[in-house]
């Protein structure tokens, strides 16, 4: 068989695969409508079969088994948690991924938490709301057990971790120790549950990655290392060793990219490798640009002049001229000569190189090239919108997954314990206990973002509101912003101004002349990447 039978499809298959992929035909198929299996491959995908499917020379080395979701955190967690946190300390772009998830998922004034109580007539509440918001908001100076952290911090380091390590564990800590409104948060370190851990325990439930589940796969509880030590020896896997702490005192919060997957994997896992090799290519490029900067070279000796064979460098080293000036000329002892050493990488193959193997790490981690390098020498208007947009609703949807599995919990569960211990007052009189449930209803408004040109989008929102396809809360909510807060403030403002006199500025003209060639006009950078 030579290089062309391969490319032909007569490559030579191993006798044990076509064997094992008989006896699966056998065991599955369906009588008579199942085509023998070299037929199979002779024919392709025009009997159906996939092309991927095929065991062959080209894909001998290729998983032909599927791992389950337990299976591959027990294997690979430990691992992955390493690795992403030694590429967020050691690599720009790694580090750069886990500023950009937490800036475009917590951002600057992190969730935002309107409480929306309404009375027994259906109108809002106007005074049970401002009494839960002003408590919430003092509960966020120092929602942390250990003091570090306010609620925008807490938020936003979780975020970050997750991103990194692909999941974080967050304690409910309740009663009257922790804080004036008997409730704080504790974070524990995913590192401290051990994801090798298993254990068939007597009650039926079993232990798998650090975690108890029942017989459904439901978490009844997680076990964490007792003393942090433990993380740096040899433990051994005993439920001695461990705290149990049940389940619904733990907020555990990872994206599920499997069925039955019992905790998150690194979202950097898939572009670590490139990262790493990447910026060990880089490493090497820029020694190899220092050596070739510094034109260094070697001494070479004509036997004709001179006694190679001697051993008296320190006559030698007299003569010869190892430090050069800027416009000076030196000469080199009779029967010397320098050649050279002269290095030309990196050269241009470099930077187009580098952008390929960038795009592709941008691809892997979720996010736009031009986010990850800052890259900006190819983009307009219409283009950077176009991406802006698909990204951005990248970053809402985890923005909601993060609302629903963080911030909403940890809201109500404080309401719940705030209003039973009292904490929060209309005045003198506490919020009463039987309408809980209606003091845990609110929005929740994330982060959101300017765009490339707001005049555009300005326009665009008043044709909207004028034609009642969108209110002006909305337009406010979409810019990150609470319209209660944004009309009051407008309402203070109004009613200063007229205490001072100051007449309302008028609504200035619309400019209706149209700049000459559309949106990309002047504003496409035509500088080389």
């Amino acid at each position: 068989m030579n290089l062309m039978d391969i490319f032909r499809g007569r490559s030579e298959v191993p006798q044990e695969a076509v064997q094992e992929s008989e006896r699966k035909t056998k065991r599955f198929g369906r009588g008579k409508n199942i085509m023998p299996h070299g037929l199979r491959r002779g024919f392709g995908s025009a009997t159906g079969n996939f092309e991927s499917a095929n065991v062959d020379r080209l894909n001998s080395g290729w998983t032909t088994e599927p791992i389950s979701a337990l299976l591959l955190v027990e294997r690979n967690w430990r691992i992955l948690c390493a690795r992403g946190r030694e590429c967020s300390h050691n690599t720009a772009h790694g580090k750069k991924f886990l500023k950009l998830v937490k800036k475009n998922v917590v951002g600057p004034a992190g969730v935002q938490v309107t409480p929306t109580v309404k009375g027994p007539d259906g109108k809002a509440d106007k005074i049970a709301r401002e009494a839960l918001a002003a408590a919430w908001k003092d509960w966020g100076k120092n929602p942390d057990v250990t003091g570090i952290h306010t609620w925008r911090s807490f938020q936003g380091l979780a975020m970050e971790t997750v991103g990194r390590d692909g999941e974080v564990f967050a304690r409910k800590l309740k009663g009257r120790k922790y804080g004036k409104y008997r409730f704080q948060l504790q974070f524990i370190d995913p590192a401290r549950c051990p994801s090798d851990y298993r254990e068939k325990l007597s009650n039926g439930n079993y232990v798998r990655a650090g975690i108890e589940f029942t017989s459904y796969g439901k978490p009844v509880a997680y076990y964490f290392r007792i003393d942090a030590d433990d993380l740096y020896s040899g433990v051994i896997h005993n439920s001695n060793n461990y705290e149990r702490i049940p389940a619904d005192e733990i907020i555990h919060l990872f994206v599920p990219e499997m069925i039955n997957q019992p905790r998150g994997l690194s979202w950097m896992g898939t572009a670590l490798q490139r990262l790493r090799q990447l910026n060990k290519y880089e490493e090497a490029a820029i020694i190899n640009a220092n050596i070739g900067a510094s034109k260094m070279g070697f001494f070479e000796a004509d036997p004709e002049y001179v006694d190679v064979d001697a051993d008296d460098d320190e006559e030698l080293e007299e003569d010869f001229p190892l430090d050069a000036e800027p416009g000076t000329f030196d000469t080199l002892p009779v029967g010397w000569k320098f050649n050279k050493w002269d290095p030309q990488y990196p050269q241009g193959e470099f930077e187009g190189f580098y952008k390929t193997i960038l795009h592709v790490v941008a691809a892997g981690l979720g996010v736009s090239y031009s986010s990850l390098s800052g890259d900006l020498s190819k983009v307009n208007y219409s283009s950077i919108r176009a991406g802006m947009l698909d990204e951005r609703d990248l970053w809402m949807e985890l923005q909601s997954w993060f609302i629903e599995k963080l911030v909403q919990p940890v809201f109500e569960e404080w309401v719940s314990v705030a209003v039973l211990a009292q904490a929060v007052t209309i005045g003198l009189n506490p919020l009463r206990v039987e309408r809980i449930d209606q003091y845990m209803q609110a929005r929740y408004q994330g982060r959101r973002w300017k765009w490339a040109d707001p005049a555009k989008e300005v326009a665009a929102s008043r044709e909207e509101q004028a034609g009642l396809m969108k209110s002006v809360s909305s337009t406010i909510r979409e810019q990150g912003g609470v319209p209660e807060d944004v009309f009051e403030e407008i309402s203070e403002e109004r009613e200063k101004w007229a205490e001072l006199g100051i007449a309302p500025t008028e609504k200035p003209a619309e400019n209706t002349n149209e700049t000459e060639g559309g949106d990309d006009a002047g504003t496409e950078n035509k500088a080389d990447a």
